[in-house]
């Protein structure tokens, strides 16, 4: 039975990162020095600018998105749509309301209900 290490042998793949692995080595090795020495820096430059600009685009974005919020919320129809939900949010507040106080007297009259069928049992049974 082979081993795994047979099996990795015999795979094409293997031999792809292996020869893919020795190429960025090799790529490496060739740059020059200079890079190395100003790599850090050049890396921290371009970072500090990229996050600078990452901020403006922000502050831009918000600027432009509360000008937008702004314009709807000022539109005729914004305005006309908030006093419907208003007058909904009225409306099933009232209508709450009174089926509270619709069950409250079913509630009642079903306490004196009972009291007076049992009341008529007890004069029944005498």
């Amino acid at each position: 039975m082979a081993t795994i290490t047979e099996k990795l042998r015999d795979s094409k793949a293997f031999y792809v990162a292996a020869g893919a692995g020795d190429l960025a080595v090799e790529k490496l090795r060739e740059m020059p020095k200079k890079i190395d020495k100003d790599l850090g820096g050049v890396a921290l430059s371009y970072v500090t600018q990229v996050g600078g600009r990452a901020a403006e685009v922000m502050d831009e974005l918000a600027e432009r998105g509360k000008k937008i919020v702004g314009r709807v919320e000022r539109q005729k129809s914004t305005q006309e749509l908030e006093e419907r939900a208003k007058a909904t949010t009225r409306r099933a507040r009232s209508t709450t309301g009174t089926a509270r106080d619709t069950a409250a007297s079913a509630r009642e009259t079903a306490k004196t209900a009972g009291k007076a069928a049992t009341d008529t049992a007890k004069k029944v049974g005498d």
